[in-house]
């Protein structure tokens, strides 16, 4: 979309492309949703079982929040557990980095391989 928008004092680029390379790329994009993600990281913050998981996983994503407001968080029942998951990091080095901050307000935390959300492109 960048490469269509013309501005004063620049030159004006035009692309010709066979209209089946727009169809495939339609095609890629359809299917990787309907996989439910991607695959990379999160971080495990919380996991129990028994009759109060459901209030501590609430009350641990509402304390993440406070901390972390930048970072998703996410919450699964995976029967019986009740888990609290955060962030969607492409890679493990990634998830380190936000692991390291992460692990002095959640001791118990640890990153996991997961599918993870795509991520927002911008047009720039």
């Amino acid at each position: 979309m960048a490469l269509q928008q013309t501005n004063n004092g620049e030159g004006k680029v035009l692309i010709h492309q066979d209209p089946r390379i727009s169809e495939l790329v339609n095609r890629h994009i359809l299917r990787n949703k309907r996989s439910g993600g991607i695959d990379g990281y999160r971080i495990r913050i919380f996991s129990d079982i028994g009759p109060r998981a459901r209030q501590a996983s609430d009350e641990t994503k509402a304390r993440f929040f406070e901390i972390f407001p930048e970072i998703d968080i996410y919450r699964e029942y995976d029967s019986p557990y009740f888990k609290v998951y955060v962030g969607d990091y492409r890679t493990k080095n990634e998830a380190i980095k936000d692991f390291k901050r992460i692990r002095r307000y959640f001791p118990a935390a640890f990153i996991v391989p997961d599918k993870i959300n795509y991520p927002d492109f911008e047009n720039e």
